[in-house]
C-alpha cells in the first residue's frame, strides 16, 4: 500500500509543474486546436492537487479507524465537485 501512496504522492507533484498533460484521461486525446481550448499549466496543477489528496485519503483509509463509510462518501463528493469544476469552470479555459 505503501508502494501506491507514494505513486499518488509522486505523480500528483510532478503534475504541480505544470508539465504532466500526457496523464490526463482525454485531454492526451484531444486534437490540438481542443488542446488550445484550455490551459495546461492549470489543468495539471489541479490534477496534482487532486493526487494528493487521494494519495492522503489512502493513508487515512489504511492506517487510521476513522469511519470508512464517511470518509468514502466524502472523498466521492470531493471528487464529483472537482470534476465538475474541471469541466465547466472557466478557470482551466484559456480564452477567458
Amino acid at each position: 500500500m505503501i508502494f501506491i501512496i507514494l505513486l499518488f504522492a509522486l505523480i500528483g507533484i510532478y503534475m504541480l509543474t505544470g508539465r504532466g498533460s500526457f496523464l490526463i484521461a482525454g485531454y492526451n486525446l484531444m486534437s490540438e486546436a481542443d488542446k488550445a481550448k484550455y490551459n495546461k499549466k492549470r489543468l495539471c496543477q489541479f490534477v496534482g492537487v487532486l493526487l494528493l489528496f487521494t494519495a492522503c485519503f489512502i493513508t487515512l483509509m489504511e492506517y487510521t479507524d476513522l469511519g470508512e463509510h464517511i470518509l468514502m462518501i466524502s472523498f466521492i463528493l470531493i471528487i464529483f465537485v472537482s470534476l465538475l469544476l474541471m469541466n465547466f469552470s472557466k478557470v482551466f479555459r484559456s480564452d477567458r
